[in-house]
């Protein structure tokens, strides 16, 4: 401290805070408040330069876009965590099943492992026939589709459900029955053993499920002929589904000559009979058709869904997922759906494709029909010649130019 009053003042006036109040004894001293333009304030800066302009402006966008994502990521997971997923069972999985390849070549489908492409996802497809009371039901639509980023398209491949075939663990049977004895799990086992084809995930809908998600879309616009709507009236009508709120007319049809002479017409039909009509293979006196031109109905049905999203903004694509999410059942995990959605655009421009696997302009050069004995039963099947050869062409389409 200072010893005398010289000092002391020395020392108070070097702050600009403490003034000597006027007619006070010498040395007495006063703590008055600072003039107001004294306070700290810090000399007048420049405008910002360019750069710090730009620095501050970036870090404003990109502090939204973080803000936006983190929040398309929470809504995103709430929309596909409503779908039932449901882990695959692998453990008596076929050789190489839980590995993707990750060159661009394929591999020897007959050397024991499946054949792969990094680029291309094959989701199986498995329309459930699970009755009420049921806890499981064989598969009525069993379709391999692909996401073909390599080549850009999206394919449907139907795979006959007679097709005769080895059941891992059981008898040979059809292929559909596959479903019956152990789920998509063992389904998925039986199609790439047989077919060769690296399956990644898999997708089930129920008939009821696939009631609910066509009625949740709004129904179809499709075209029909006369004889495939009198089956669709015929079914609803002898199955007791037709009622005041439900009733087809059939006078409300306008039937036009397409110029090959037959009637048909543009119709919209809701779940149930979209259901009918996807089941379709044909019925003595109402409606030529077999299990082909069901499949074909299958795919139709299918195309005329893919074409709606195609027309749809990302916003009611993603409404669409959000509601029929729990109405499917699949092993793609939240993460792999949010992937898929965010590039949903982009595959919806992608061409589709579509065949059935055998094609029936091969009978005869792949396959053959006969009656086998089956659990005590004489079934008609399909019966592949040379499954070998018939891979192959199920692999070009899958994957198209391969060499074995």
């Amino acid at each position: 401290m200072p010893e005398n009053n010289e000092e002391q003042e020395k020392v108070f006036f070097r702050n600009p805070f403490v003034q000597q109040e006027e007619g006070l004894f010498d040395g007495a001293y006063h703590r008055v408040p600072p003039p107001k333009k004294s306070i700290y304030a810090p000399p007048r800066k420049n405008a910002l330069s360019k750069k710090h302009i730009i620095f501050n402006t970036i870090s404003i966008v990109l502090s939204i876009m973080l803000i936006l994502s983190g929040s398309f990521c929470l809504v995103a997971y709430s929309y596909f965590n409503r779908i039932n997923y449901e882990e695959i069972d692998e453990e008596n999985a076929p050789i190489n099943y839980t590995g993707r390849h990750t060159s661009d070549s394929k591999v020897n489908a007959y050397n024991g492992e499946l054949l792969d492409d990094p680029m291309i996802l094959n989701i199986m497809l498995f329309g459930a026939d699970t009755r009420k009371g049921q806890s499981s039901g064989q598969s009525d639509t069993m379709i391999i589709f692909s996401i073909d980023t390599r080549h850009k398209k999206l394919k449907m491949l139907s795979l006959m459900r007679d097709t005769y075939v080895e059941i891992p663990d059981y008898e040979n049977n059809k292929i559909n029955a596959s479903f019956f004895y152990g789920g998509a799990s063992l389904a998925v086992q039986t199609v790439q053993r047989n077919y060769g084809i690296k399956i990644d995930r898999y997708a089930v809908v129920d008939f009821k499920s696939f009631r609910n998600i066509i009625d949740t879309l709004g129904g179809i616009d499709i075209e029909l002929r006369e004889e495939e709507i009198d089956y669709i009236n015929w079914q609803c009508w002898v199955n007791g589904q037709v009622d005041t709120r439900d009733e087809i007319d059939i006078n409300q049809f306008i039937f036009y000559d397409n110029g090959e002479g037959e009637p048909v017409a543009n119709v919209h039909l809701n779940g149930r009979q979209a259901l009918w009509h996807a089941r379709n293979r044909g019925q003595e006196g109402i409606c030529d058709g077999d299990d082909y031109t069901r499949t074909l109905r299958q795919r139709k049905v299918m195309s005329i869904l893919i074409d709606r999203l195609k027309k749809s903004d990302f916003a009611t694509i993603m409404s669409v997922i959000y509601d029929i999410g729990p109405m499917i059942t699949t092993n793609l995990k939240t993460s792999e759906i949010t992937k898929l959605a965010t590039n949903i655009t982009t595959y919806l421009k992608y061409d589709i494709v579509s065949a059935s696997a055998p094609d029936y302009s091969h009978f005869g050069i792949d396959f053959y029909y006969d009656n086998l004995w089956i659990n005590g039963y004489g079934l008609e099947c399909i019966v592949i010649y040379d499954w070998n050869s018939f891979r192959k062409r199920v692999a070009d389409f899958v994957f198209e130019d391969v060499t074995l």
